[in-house]
């Protein structure tokens, strides 16, 4: 059986998710939820074989690199930690915006 990774989500991500959630429920409380549960779902999947998606650039702190999964229209960026195995959700931004320059 594959190890799977711990998820944990950042306070800057949480943010963004909040952010997301709050723009989209002015117009349809509903289609909020939908949203943030495709994300989050999204997120979980990445309990089991996190490194499957492209690598976007490399963590200041930690030197490891930083993946990006695609939940159409947002891009989650993320870093995997090995040991423990650990998954950072570091920013869940809309896929128009400009990738973030630096990532923690």
């Amino acid at each position: 059986m594959q190890d799977t990774h711990r998820i944990i989500l950042t306070n800057g991500a949480l943010s963004d998710l909040d952010g997301i959630a709050s723009y989209i429920r002015k117009d349809s409380p509903q289609n909020a939820a939908n949203v943030a549960t495709a994300i989050l779902n999204s997120i979980d999947s990445l309990a089991y074989l996190p490194t499957r998606y492209e690598r976007v650039g490399k963590s200041r702190k930690r030197g490891t690199p930083v993946h990006s999964l695609v939940v159409r229209p947002f891009v989650i960026y993320y870093r995997v930690e090995h040991s423990p195995p650990a998954v950072y959700i570091l920013h869940i931004r809309d896929g128009r915006r400009r990738q973030p320059r630096r990532f923690e």
